[in-house]
């Protein structure tokens, strides 16, 4: 089966629409992978949609309004695509934030963000908001991945869900969907801050529409089958993983599995064995620098065989 995103010159969208129509058009049992106790656990399709609409009906819950900004500070998984999909779908504005930012660094960004709430992954990224709580002028909740509370947060993922549920049924899943896709394509979906200019980092303002159309017009391009399995590792507070390797994956019906970190992708791979792998050209040098290490460290015959290989690779892209 090929899954086409539908003509470059498509009507404007939203990331709303893009969503529902994922979750119901595939169904997925793996919609998402995450790896825990040694091995990689399921997230299906209706599972990510229930648990984005309670994240979303329990922001609504804490009093986030239509509109409001909320900062999202964690690495690349599985509850980075929920909070995203709560906030786009319960009419937010969210705010990625490197989470290799030091304590000192966030508070600019937050503040000139006017976020109300902020996510938090791990211990490390929840004493870094503890350690500046007070500079934070706007923010009102810390909710933190975790399964349980630290030092700094108010709740967790799973409480906040929680009060969601409470709120949750048939009528209000209706109102919400009703709601969500009342969102219009010029409506502001994320701000990205960046450091790409001096002075402090400005944030970049992107409509629904502004990443639909490269999601369309991306899915048009690439011959996805309907059935891949991607392995994500890059940064989702950056634009190309957050368009690339987040929306045009669940737009195009391929599960999604998380690396643990960067530094375990080598290992995720051959546990994964993606059908695709995005990247930047530095993650694959570095991939290359490992494997040339691990060849020459290995023997005349593995020497012979990598350099006979890279021999052939080489001719290969010059043909």
């Amino acid at each position: 089966m090929h899954v086409s995103g539908g003509p470059r010159n498509s009507s404007p969208g939203t990331l709303n629409k893009l969503f529902f129509d994922a979750i119901e058009k595939f169904n997925k049992p793996d919609a998402l992978q995450y790896k825990k106790d040694g091995s990689y656990h399921p997230i299906s399709s209706r599972e990510l949609g229930d648990r984005a609409r309670q994240v979303a009906l329990g922001l609504r819950d804490l009093g986030v309004q239509r509109g409001d900004r909320v900062a999202i500070l964690s690495e690349t998984r599985p509850e980075w695509a929920i909070v995203d999909y709560a906030c786009l779908t319960a009419g937010l504005t969210d705010v990625p934030v490197y989470p290799t930012l030091p304590a000192e660094q966030i508070p600019y960004i937050v503040n000139d963000a006017g976020a109300v709430a902020i996510f938090t992954s791990t211990p490390e990224q929840a004493a870094k908001i503890a350690q500046i709580r007070a500079q934070l002028k706007t923010i009102r909740h810390v909710i933190g991945f975790g399964a349980t509370k630290q030092p700094g947060e108010d709740f967790t993922l799973a409480e906040l869900q929680a009060r969601g549920a409470k709120a949750d049924s048939p009528q209000r899943a209706t109102e919400y969907k009703r709601e969500a896709l009342s969102v219009k394509p010029d409506d502001l979906a994320t701000l990205i801050y960046t450091s790409g200019t001096t002075g402090e980092p400005k944030g970049v303002m992107l409509s629904h529409d502004n990443i639909y159309s490269n999601v369309l017009a991306s899915a048009a391009a690439i011959p996805f089958g309907g059935n891949d399995t991607s392995l994500s590792f890059l940064p989702l507070s950056h634009i190309f993983a957050r368009m690339a390797d987040h929306y045009l994956m669940l737009h195009t019906g391929t599960s999604i599995a998380y690396a643990e970190s960067m530094d375990t992708i080598a290992i995720n791979l051959s546990e994964v064995r993606p059908t695709l792998v995005l990247s930047v050209p530095r993650v694959f040098e570095k991939l290359f620098a490992r494997v040339l290490d691990n060849a020459l460290a290995g023997g005349a015959i593995k020497k012979n065989i990598f350099f006979w290989a890279r021999g052939v690779a080489e001719r290969w892209a010059k043909e």
